[in-house]
């Protein structure tokens, strides 16, 4: 793929090099001229010293070439006018870019990133995963969009077992998405008995996922 990587910082670096070394004809605009030479050491790319937001240097790129936009910088406002520029100037098929703040991240999909990522809320989110207990793992959450993921993993003396999905009466908007049954993956769960330790993927309402959750982590009193 045709890949251009705008912002060469603590992030950016990384992913260049991986991205060099599996092949991908790489672009980067990057404006600190030694992380410029940095690059230049270490990664197979075309490297252009200045700011991905000047829309004069998003012409020497030539960007509708480009598959896919990885905006990166430290400087969300940065990365939102790059955003901008790609999708709306360009039309880059996928856009993907960096959120300093998590308040800026609606901001970005509004400019035109297809994905938005934003490491503190990564970083919170494992944390919180960390203290909740090892039976439950918050695989994505979105409170704008009030929508949760998360896999359940069933007590052994759970008040689930030996019930099946549908004897346990989830609220039909949070839906089941699979069942980890006998070590694999079972998409067609509605009728299997469940046993402890069997792991659940839920998603929907962040609310009724909780409450789903707790219901299926819920153990007899012993």
């Amino acid at each position: 793929m045709r890949i251009l990587v705008v912002g060469a910082g603590d992030i950016g670096m990384p992913i260049i090099r991986q991205l060099s070394e599996e092949g991908h004809i790489l672009t980067v605009i990057e404006s600190d001229e030694e992380k410029c030479r940095e690059i230049a050491e270490h990664a197979d790319a075309a490297i252009f010293n200045g700011s991905g937001d000047d829309p004069e240097i998003w012409r020497k790129v030539e960007a509708d070439k480009i598959d896919v936009l990885l905006a990166l910088t430290n400087d969300d406002e940065v990365n939102l006018k790059a955003c901008q520029i790609a999708k709306r100037e360009y039309g880059i098929p996928l856009v993907v870019s960096r959120a300093h703040q998590p308040e800026n991240m609606e901001g970005m999909r509004e400019a035109g990133a297809d994905i938005v990522i934003c490491p503190s809320e990564e970083t919170r989110r494992l944390f919180l995963n960390a203290l909740e207990s090892p039976d439950l793992e918050t695989v994505y959450e979105n409170a704008t969009m009030d929508f949760k993921i998360a896999i359940v993993k069933i007590p052994l003396n759970g008040n689930a077992v030996g019930k099946t999905i549908n004897q346990l009466k989830i609220p039909e908007e949070c839906r089941t998405i699979c069942l980890f049954h006998g070590g694999r993956l079972d998409y067609a769960y509605e009728n299997k008995v469940l046993r402890g330790g069997e792991k659940i993927v839920l998603c929907g309402p962040r609310r009724l996922v909780e409450k789903a959750s707790e219901k299926l982590r819920s153990a007899e009193a012993t």
